[in-house]
């Protein structure tokens, strides 16, 4: 029993540890007129033991000709070249804020999809996305990442040595990774389709970013944490 009991509070501890702090609520799918103006409300909620100040990230997935797209958080609305917000909005424990707004504006008909994260300014691994889908519907958005790029993540993310990227592409692309200060670290060049393991071990600690380009756009902006 006192065996049983241990491993019990080994579980608990462990889904502690790896709870985020961060609870995101909003609507993923927000219709409106593109050649206006179409914005999305996000509700940040601190679910932690403790006062955060939260910084806000966001990752163009995909995004119509003609479109463009801004954020507001920590206390601005800031340019469409910003992908993190040089400012934190400090939300109490178990407060929340509606101070997050997304603006998509294009051409008739034009659509995108954007990933926004959330994350502790010290510790960048806890975050929390939601994916907001300006002008489309959920279906739109499975044509959109079948027919045009299919793209993962980073992982292992957080990583030191190694990490590697899974694709589905509709031409030859080119990731350039940045620094968090928008440095060229590295470019890695992918074929249509498959798996590439990327060397990462001279990287220093922090957080970068990897560009995808393809016909000379920035189509996926994918977060890589080294440690």
């Amino acid at each position: 029993m006192k065996k049983l009991g241990l491993l019990i509070l080994i579980i608990i501890q462990g889904l502690f540890l790896n709870a985020q702090s961060l609870l995101i609520t909003g609507d993923t799918i927000v219709n409106g007129d593109p050649t206006v103006e179409i914005i999305s409300h996000l509700t940040v909620k601190n679910i932690s033991a403790q006062s955060l100040n939260v910084f806000c990230q966001k990752n163009v997935i995909s995004q119509g000709w003609g479109g463009d797209n801004f954020f507001c958080w920590g206390g601005t609305c800031l340019s469409n070249s910003i992908i993190i917000s040089p400012d934190f909005t400090t939300i109490g424990i178990g407060q929340d804020t509606n101070e997050f707004q997304g603006h998509f504006t294009g051409n008739v008909g034009s659509t995108a999809i954007i990933e926004y994260c959330f994350y502790p300014e010290n510790d960048p691994a806890d975050e929390s996305c939601i994916t907001i889908n300006y002008g489309g519907s959920t279906s739109t958005s499975t044509i959109i990442k079948k027919n045009t790029i299919l793209i993962s993540e980073f992982y292992p993310n957080p990583a030191k040595e190694f990490v590697n990227v899974s694709y589905y592409l509709n031409n030859e692309s080119e990731m350039v990774i940045k620094d968090i200060l928008g440095n060229k670290v590295k470019s890695i060049y992918f074929t249509e389709k498959g798996t590439q393991s990327i060397n990462i071990s001279y990287l220093s600690k922090g957080v970068y970013f990897g560009n995808l380009i393809s016909n000379n756009e920035v189509v996926a902006i994918k977060k890589l944490i080294v440690k």
